[in-house]
């Protein structure tokens, strides 16, 4: 099935568009973990705990390379947690280069090893042949997510810089609509997608303007400042066409309230943005 579609299969039957971000924060006095937790404990913990009102997880890879061979091993473990509690896996690597280290990324975050996912976000930044080996898996049901407008506040230093067609991710996601356009699903979205932050509203709709058909992972809401409304800017006409991610005001919840119980406080978090991002949509 194409990816898109499952997206929206999901979408429907969970009534959601929240996209979980599991991000183990490394905060030099805060350690990222509750104590007495392990990473993979942890993280399986809030995943689990949130799966009833995530339609995906988002694993960022950073976070766990930077724990070395422990890290993997407990990002192979959330992945196989996710799969059982039937969630959508979306590897946040961020990956792009010239071809055949392309094509080995892919095979390593779309493929049958220990580290597939469902999709990938990937960096376009290099041309074309740095996505064309991910490209080349999405007819098996894979997604990709190309990073076009970022929520990062010195995202403008190249991302903005003007061309004869308009700013430079103008003409990327121009490029990503073109090539997303090949690998609709029924639904009429494409199976590839684009990453627009949150915490640029105008660029968010200019961006629809720009990928009528692209499904949008949108990053940047709660602990990154944006707003509801904000997130859900880019959504279609029917409210279709945006994925909403969280990471830190889910996982770490549980934070400065004293006696929480971090898998609850997650819990509540994530069902609280799935009730505010439908609000917002209801009405938009």
């Amino acid at each position: 099935m194409n990816f898109a579609d499952r997206v929206l299969e999901m979408q429907r039957k969970k009534d959601s568009i929240v996209i979980l971000g599991v991000d183990p924060h490394l905060d030099g006095k805060e350690p990222g973990l509750p104590t007495g937790y392990t990473l993979e404990r942890f993280c399986c913990e809030m995943v689990e705990a949130c799966a009833a009102s995530i339609i995906a997880i988002k694993p960022q890879l950073a976070f766990f390379e930077a724990r070395g061979v422990e890290g993997m091993r407990a990002f192979a473990g959330i992945l196989r947690l996710a799969r059982k509690l039937e969630l959508l896996t979306i590897a946040d690597a961020k990956r792009g280069d010239i071809g055949p280290t392309s094509a080995a990324y892919a095979t390593a975050f779309l493929g049958d090893g220990d580290f597939g996912c469902d999709a990938v976000t990937v960096n376009p930044y290099l041309g074309s042949d740095a996505i064309m080996p991910f490209v080349r898996l999405v007819p098996q049901g894979k997604g990709i997510f190309a990073l076009v407008k970022t929520s990062n506040p010195s995202s403008g230093e190249f991302q903005d810089l003007a061309t004869p067609q308009g700013p430079l991710w103008e003409c990327v996601a121009r490029r990503i609509h073109g090539i997303g356009s090949d690998f609709l699903g029924e639904c009429g979205l494409s199976a590839i997608g684009a990453v627009i932050g949150a915490t640029y509203p105008e660029h968010a709709r200019r961006a629809r303007e720009l990928l009528p058909s692209n499904l949008i992972l949108v990053p940047g809401y709660g602990a990154q400042g944006a707003s509801a409304i904000d997130a859900v800017t880019a959504a279609r006409g029917d409210g279709s066409g945006v994925i909403v991610n969280a990471s830190r005001s889910i996982l770490y919840a549980y934070r400065g309230k004293a006696g929480s119980n971090p898998p609850a406080a997650a819990a509540a978090a994530a069902e609280a943005m799935r009730i505010e991002l439908n609000q917002v949509r209801a009405v938009s």
